[in-house]
């Protein structure tokens, strides 16, 4: 009786010790939640001036438009906590000038300078500064494929992988079919990202009429006091279907003061 009581003494002993030890244990770390919130913390509220340079290259080739052109144009951006700020030079604004001049005395000149200036608009710019927010919308939703250690520009880094939310309004569901919809993070150790890639590729049918779109994104990011900058934005897409082609190439700089 003695012996049994004793069992009985160290099976609860046990069972208490497994207990307390599972309750010890922490939870499953959720990486895409520890990205999300390191992300959160860059507030981007300190003062920041920067200029900017964007080249848009555009070939375009079929039934509908054979246009070829390759344009820059360069701001300066001022932020704070109240907002942003574009500045346009004299010397820009006299290069448009100029160009609407030959456009208007003829209508097949190109307008370059114009056409690139269309891109810098107040989200890209806003991006360009203060980045984190298009991250994090990226994050939304998404699932982690792959996290493992790697290498970026000859250092340490984290390699993260992310299957990125597909988000098709329901007019275009039934039409469009995505094939791919990747993010790669490379992360410093304070899971802040140091460089980011994103790849989407989409088929979309229309009746008779069938395509193919493809881009490419890639950033190089670098933290400027309470900001994420994106230092280096390039990005390609390619576009077929209903006897029309088109190629674009962005690249844009960020060059702080």
């Amino acid at each position: 009786m003695a012996a049994d009581l004793r069992l009985i003494r160290s099976m609860k002993t046990l069972s208490r010790a497994l207990l307390l030890s599972l309750v010890a244990l922490p939870l499953a770390a959720d990486p895409i939640a520890e990205v999300r919130a390191a992300l959160e913390r860059l507030t981007a509220r300190e003062p920041i001036r920067v200029t900017y340079e964007m080249q848009r290259t555009v070939a375009n080739e079929g039934k509908f438009d054979n246009d070829k052109f390759t344009g820059k144009a360069s701001v300066d951006l001022e932020g704070d906590a109240n907002g942003m700020r574009v500045v346009f030079s004299r010397a820009l604004l006299e290069q448009v000038g100029r160009e609407q001049d030959a456009r208007r005395k003829n209508a097949d000149q190109s307008t370059p300078t114009v056409s690139a200036l269309r891109e810098i608009d107040p989200v890209e710019t806003a991006d360009a500064i203060d980045f984190a927010p298009t991250l994090l919308r990226l994050l939304d939703g998404a699932k982690l494929v792959s996290d493992a250690q790697a290498t970026w520009g000859g250092k340490p880094a984290r390699a993260m992988v992310i299957r990125v939310a597909d988000r098709i309004d329901k007019e275009n569901k039934s039409r469009v079919k995505v094939a791919e919809n990747r993010l790669t993070l490379w992360l410093g150790p304070d899971l802040v990202p140091l460089a980011a890639e994103h790849l989407l590729n989409a088929k979309f049918s229309l009746l008779i009429f069938k395509g193919e779109s493809k881009q490419k994104k890639s950033w190089h990011l670098a933290r400027v006091a309470d900001r994420l900058v994106r230092v280096r934005h390039e990005a390609t897409s390619t576009n077929s279907g209903m006897g029309q082609k088109g190629n674009e190439q962005v690249v844009a700089t960020v060059r702080v003061h």
